[in-house]
Parts: C-alpha cells; structure tokens; sequence
C-alpha cells in the first residue's frame, strides 16, 4: 500500500514537473517566434547585417541590431522561405506543450526525428520551388528570392532534371515533409474538398431554381405598380391598406422610367401630396418597408442632383497643398522672430512650381526584365558572363545590379561603356563598380522619359523641414527617387565644377535658395561674387548680403581678405569665451541674453570706444564664388592664399566657401585648394581628366547632363549620383523680390575696401617704397612697365624693383601681365 502510494506521488512529481517543462518551452519557443517576425518584417537593406556592412550606423530594424543580423541571415539563406520560419518555431512550441499522455512520450523520439526531418526538408524544397518560380527583380533581397539554399538546389535539380521534372520532384518533396512535419494527411483533404464539391453541386440546382423564381417573382413586384394622379382628398394621408380583392387593379396610364425621373417643375404637386395605389399582395407576402425607404432616397438624390446650386467643386486643388507645406514654414517664422528691420518673413513654397502630374518615366516589368535580358546578352557578347539579380528604378536612371562570374574583373566591364552604350541604343552607360554593401557591380542606364526634379519637392520633404542647420542644402534627388539634403557645415566646403549646359548655375541657385528658405539674415549672411556679372545680380539688395553682389575681381581678393580677418577676429572671441565652435558661441550668448546677463567684448580696448558693447549671436558666412577660374587668372596666388587659409580654419568660425567652375583644370583646382575641400560636387565634363581632376575618379564624363551629378560627401571615397533639382528663373524672381519686402541689406563698407591705405603696402605688412614715386616717374614718361628698366635706373635689387611694380599693379598705374610677358602703362606721364 505504502509502495502504492510512494509511486503515485511520484508520478504526480513527475506529471507536475513536465508540465511547467513544456509550458516554459512554449511560451520561450513563442517569444522567440514573435521576435522573429518582427525582425523579418522590419529589415531593412541599409542595416548592418551577416552578408554586408551596412551603409548607416543608425539600425532601422526594430529588433535591434540582433534582430537585424537575423533577418539578413534567413533572407540570405531562404529568400522568401525565412517568413516560414517563425511559422514553424511556434507550430515546434505547440508540439511541445501538447505532448502530455505517457503514450506521446514513448513515441516522442521517432515523431520527434520525423518531424526535424520534415522541417528540413520542407524548408529547402520549398526554397528550391520559389528560386525557380519567383522572380526578384523587382525586390531588395540580400540574395535570390530563395536564398543561397534555393539557388543551389536550382542550380543542381534543373541542369539534370529541367524545369518541369525539378518542379515535380521538389512539389511531391514539399506535400511529402510537410506530412511528416504537421502530421497533415493530403488523402483526406483531397477527400473533404471532394466532399464538399459534391455536396455543393449536388445543391446548387435546386438552390439555383429557388433563386431564380425569387428573383423574377421580386422584378414582377417592383414593375407592377402604378402611379395614379388623384385629386386631393382626406383619404390621402390615410395609412395604407390591404385590398381584399387578389387581381392587381389599375387606374390611369402606366408611367416610364423617363416620366419618373423627369424633375417636377413648380406648378406640379410634390409625390409625397399624391396618392399611391398599388396592388393588393397575395397571401404570405409583405411589402418591405425598406424597399420604399431606397425608392424614396434614390427620389430625393434625384432632385438633389437637379438643383445647381448643390453641385460644389472638388475639395482637392492645388490650394490645399500648397497650405500644407507652408504650415511647416508659418511655424517657423515664429520660432525666427528676430527683429532686421522688422520680423523677417520667410518665403512661401507657393512661389515655387510644383511637380507637374504624376506619370511613369521609367521601364514597365516588362520592359526592365527585356532589358536584363539585354544586358546579359551583350555582355555575354563580349566575353563577360554575368547575371541580373537586382534593378532599382529611379527618375531618371536605372540601376541593373549585375552578380559577376568566378574571375571576372570590373575593370573589363569598365572599359566595354562606350561599346554598352552603343549596342543598347542609349546616350550613356555609367559602371558603379562598388556599392557599399553589396558584391555587385552596378549599371546606369538612362530612362527614355527622365523625371524633372522641382526643388519645391526637395524643400517640402521633411528630411529638410526637420533639418535644424540654418545652412541646409538640398540637392536633389538620387537614382531610387529620395530626397537628398545635406548640412554646409559638416561638409564644411563645397567645390564644384561642370561645363556649360551641364546644370550647374541652377544647381547653384538651388543651394542659396535652400539657404534662404530655412535661416533669417540673423542666422546666414552671404558674400556673392559673380565674376560674370548675369548669373547671380538677381540676389542683390536681399536682406542676407554682407555686400553686393561682387562682380570685379580685385574687390573679390579684397573680400575673401576680410572674410580671414573676420575667422580670425572670431577665434579670438570663442577663445576668449572658452568654446569650441560657432554653435558653442552663439549658445553661450543666447543663454547670457536670456538670463538678461549680456556677456560684455572680451577683446575691448579704452581706444575702440568709451565702454565695451554686449556681445551678439554671430551669424554663418556662406561664400560663394559663380567662376573663381577668372579669379585665379588675375590675382591668382593671393586668392589662392585666401581661399586655402579659409578652407584650412575657417570651419568651427562658422565661414563656408562654395566654389564653381567651369574649368575643372589643375591651373584652377590646385592641389592647396583641392587638399582642404573634401566635398565636391561634379556636373557633366567633357573628359575624364577633368573627372579626376574634380572627383580624383571617372565618371563625371557618363553624367547625362541638365543638373544630373555625382556628389562626393566628406571622409567618403564613393561618389553618389544625384538629380539635381530644377529652379527656373521666374522662380528665383519671385523669392528674392519676397525677401526685398522683408527688410533691406545691412552692407559692411570694409568687406570690398582695400587692405592698405596710403600708409602701408598692398600686403599689409610693409610701408611703401621711398622710391615709389619716382619709379611711376620712370614708368610712366618711359611707356614701359619693366622690372629691369627700373632696377637700372633706380641701381636697386631685383626684388625690389619687382615689389614697386606690383605695388603700381595694384594702383592701377600699369596693367596685369599680360600673355606675352609685357604690361600696359595705363597712366599718363607724370608731367601731364
């Protein structure tokens, strides 16, 4: 008895553990499930994964970098498949909580194998059938939509088997481990579907008679009835009432369809003040008083119809979105209340125009598989196997993703461009030979129909609204069609460079507009130099220049002067105040005005003025220079000092330099200025000389032109394509007239005067030459500007002799040098 009992505790003991066994693995094994889910339906390409690196250190799987990792190994591995893979997970957890009776757990083992067997085997098969059938083209898989596991089985099954027999033979693998993984018996499924199937047709006679008499029986009813005009009388408005007579009587003449619908002028009686005779119903049937409630709508929806002053016009007009983009903007205003002569008032995006109407100009499915097809044939043609595994559509090209056979090198399909381009009918191919995070080499064909770019589009997205950087900058948009914004101050320089036609002025109105619209003369001041005098005069007199718009070169070099002492006399007040950067300063100052403890000039002195003033916000100085090649054509070396001191330092002061020219040549773009400005923007070149000479890469000479460019970010090696956006001139009309409202320029004198007065030497450090003037003297009665005729003649060295000359150079007594070495007297003689 007590043995007895000692067994049934024991067994108890046993049934209790077991219990909490299986119901702990089912709820990890759920967990585990979920969280596999949620990791395969939140992958992301860009994130950092088992088969690539990653282009963002930002993970956008909401898993988490783990999860990540995951998805990208089930999506390499399974395809498609890795969706059925959390599937099992969770039917593997429901196993385990439903095996209970000593029974299962003698059998568990074999069940247990076959089940594992049947998992594995239903996983490749089912691999093996959607690397066949389905194609990816069109999605952004790491791999094929099999995975690496579909591919291969494939590759082996369909070279010995063909298409038909391997679908066979992985169909009837499928049906056979999915029954050995559920325990799913095919035979009586097949028998249930048939079940039904014969039960359905065997009812579907008789229920298709019924319906058919019901329904001619309900279209008699409706068509019977008759209305019949009465003259007005007390039993009008009597309820209606059954007739003992069964035939159907009828008064008056049958009114049409026409007659009904015909709206009642004002001399007729309304329906609801006539009365309606209709048939007497036989025995069993009612009228529904639903039927007349939708007779009596569809009436009164009529008359609705007829009236004009009901009909309004559609709710959706260019108004409404043009209002919610400038929501975004109002909101703005008010946070940038600074007082300029008055609150400045941001422009609106309504004076932008706005993308025209949607319409696809790019490839069809159809066409883009055509064209995969295409590619690997011509390039099968001229020796190089390779395969499509991958296409993005974008707006104006499109990139075929091409997976390169065992020893084939990207250099060999580099070279075979021009010979692409010509066998596919299209103006130019570009070869990516890499693309961060993939091991394919990318192909740029142009769209037959290629997408106009607006900048309102770019502005509006909300990659620029949530920008916080006053000197945000948006380009354009790349090959996938996103918006791409980027922040002047991390860059912090910008060269860029394109020959004509090639959309580079646009692109450069499209930056200060970028510019404009996001920051207030407070928060961006602006220093233009337009050596050619017509593309950048439409933004004078607006309230951000520090002067007007500069179009003689020696005021330029005076500016860009003023511009280093201006960084200079800034680094002394950050040093003073203890910070880093301009965001640091102006921090620093705001909190002391807030606190209404104004921090007062560190670098005062008694003979500045009587008391040291409160300090201020610094604004950013954005330079942009439209053609700097005639700069450095004319005051060269100077300039060249300038624009290398400012690159150099002038980051943390808060001063950006753009560069533009037309002249990608060495002469231009030295290596001084090419070494401290990273970020480089290149439009069309005509060759790839010039290609390298911007970008230190090819490429730029395959752009297709009209704002189309190749952006190379700082501290990156690999260009990035972009469309630029499109501004018209109409456009950059309208906003720079808006801004002239909101206040005028506050100009500084010094920017363009001159560095030295008559007291010290053009640069700065020296006092004039005793003997100046009677160097002029000599110049100017001998008509020759020679640094030999004034060493003769005043007996002095030859570095002298030369510094006088510069020195009358830079008076205006004689002329630049000239091509064939001489300089023109431009002053008369001394005796005049």
């Amino acid at each position: 008895m007590r043995q007895a009992t000692k067994r049934h505790q024991t067994n108890t003991w046993r049934e209790q553990i077991n219990q909490r066994v299986r119901e702990g693995a089912f709820i990890l094994l759920s967990s585990v499930a979920i969280y596999l889910f949620i990791s395969l339906f939140t992958y992301n390409a860009n994130d950092p994964g088992w088969s690539h690196t990653g282009m963002q250190s930002e993970v956008l799987n909401l898993a988490g970098r783990t999860g990540a990792f995951c998805s990208d190994i089930l999506f390499s591995l399974f395809g498609y498949i890795a969706y059925l893979f959390p599937v099992a997970v969770l039917l593997m957890s429901i196993f385990i909580y439903k095996t209970k009776n000593e029974e299962d757990k003698d059998k568990s083992p074999i069940i247990w194998f076959l089940r594992v067997i049947g998992l594995i085997v239903t996983l490749v098969s089912s691999c093996g059938l959607t690397s066949i059938h389905v194609n990816t083209t069109l999605q952004f898989l790491p791999m094929s939509s099999g995975g690496v596991i579909g591919a291969l089985m494939k590759q082996g099954m369909v070279s010995y088997l063909n298409l038909t027999g391997a679908t066979i033979i992985l169909s009837a693998l499928f049906l056979t481990s999915v029954t050995l993984f559920t325990g799913v018996s095919w035979v009586k499924i097949a028998d249930l579907i048939g079940r039904f199937m014969f039960m359905g047709a065997k009812k579907f006679p008789l229920q298709f008679t019924a319906f058919s008499r019901k329904s001619i029986a309900q279209v008699q009813e409706i068509k019977l009835p008759a209305l019949v005009k009465t003259k007005p009388s007390k039993a009008s408005s009597a309820p209606l009432k059954k007739e003992k007579s069964t035939e159907p009587s009828f008064s008056g003449k049958k009114s049409s369809i026409q007659d009904i619908l015909k709206p009642i002028s004002k001399d007729e009686k309304s329906w609801e003040d006539e009365e309606i005779n209709l048939p007497p119903l036989k025995e069993g049937k009612k009228l529904k008083q639903s039927a007349l409630d939708i007779f009596n709508r569809k009436k009164k929806a009529i008359n609705k119809k007829v009236k004009p002053e009901s009909i309004k016009e559609p709710t959706h007009n260019k108004n409404v979105e043009s209002d919610r983009e400038d929501t975004a903007y109002a909101q703005r205003n008010e946070a940038h209340s600074h007082d300029f002569e008055g609150d400045h008032i941001f422009p609106s995006l309504s004076l932008l125009e706005a993308q025209s109407e949607a319409h696809d100009t790019g490839f069809s499915s159809d066409q883009l598989e055509q064209l995969s097809s295409l590619v690997e044939t011509r390039l099968k043609e001229f020796g190089v196997d390779v395969k499509v595994v991958g296409v993005l559509p974008g707006p104006v090209v499109t990139r075929f993703e091409l997976d390169l056979a065992a020893g084939v090198k990207v250099s060999k399909i580099t070279g075979l461009a021009k010979d692409l381009a010509r066998s596919l009918s299209v103006v130019s191919v570009r070869v990516v030979e890499v693309i961060p995070g993939k091991s394919v080499v990318g192909l740029e064909i142009p769209n037959v129909e290629r997408e106009v770019v607006r900048l309102k589009e770019v502005l509006a997205d909300p990659s620029y609204q949530q920008s916080k950087s006053p000197v945000t900058i948006g380009l354009g948009k790349d090959i996938s069609g996103r918006p791409v914004v980027t922040d002047l101050a991390k860059m912090p320089h910008l060269l860029v460079a394109g020959t004509t036609g090639s959309g580079k002025s646009v692109g450069l109105n499209a930056m200060l507009l970028s510019i404009l619209y996001k920051a207030s003369p407070k928060d961006v001041r602006m220093i233009l130099i337009d050596p050619k005098m017509l593309e950048l005069a439409v933004y004078d007199n607006i309230p951000h220049l520090l002067t007007p718009v500069i179009t003689d070169v020696k005021d330029a070099a005076n500016a860009l002067r003023w511009c280093v002492a201006e960084m200079e006399h800034r680094y002394q007040l950050m040093a003073a105040l203890g910070v880093r950067n301009i965001t640091g300063y102006n921090e620093r100052i705001r909190r002391a005005q807030a606190q209404k403890k104004p921090i007062l000039n560190p670098l005062w002195h008694p003979s500045h003025s009587e008391k040291p003033e409160a300090l201020e916000p610094l604004p950013y100085i954005v330079i942009l220079i439209d053609e700097f090649a005639d700069m450095m054509m004319v005051v060269g070396k100077k300039v060249e000092e300038y624009i290398a001191r400012l690159a150099q330092k002038a980051r943390a002061a808060g001063v950006h330099l753009i560069l533009a020219t037309q002249r990608p040549s060495v002469d231009v773009i030295t290596g001084l200025i090419k070494a401290n400005i990273p970020t480089r923007i290149a439009f069309q070149v005509s060759s790839r000389i010039d290609s390298r000479t911007i970008l230190d890469q090819s490429g730029a000479e395959q752009l297709l032109g009209h704002g189309d460019m190749l952006f190379l970010p700082p501290g990156v090696g690999i260009c990035q394509r972009i469309h630029g956006a499109f501004v018209g001139d109409d456009e950059v009309h309208k906003v720079t007239d808006e801004l002239r409202k909101s206040g005028k320029p506050d100009y500084i004198e010094s920017v363009v005067k001159s560095a030295f007065n008559s007291g010290d030497s053009p640069n700065g450090s020296e006092p004039y030459d005793e003997l100046y003037d009677q160097a002029v003297a000599i110049v100017t009665e001998t008509r020759r500007a020679s640094i030999s005729l004034v060493q003769r003649k005043l007996k002095i060295g030859y570095n002298r002799a030369a510094r006088l000359i510069e020195q009358m150079e830079t008076d205006g007594v004689v002329s630049e040098l000239q091509s064939n070495g001489t300089r023109e007297v431009l002053a008369p003689p001394v005796s005049e």
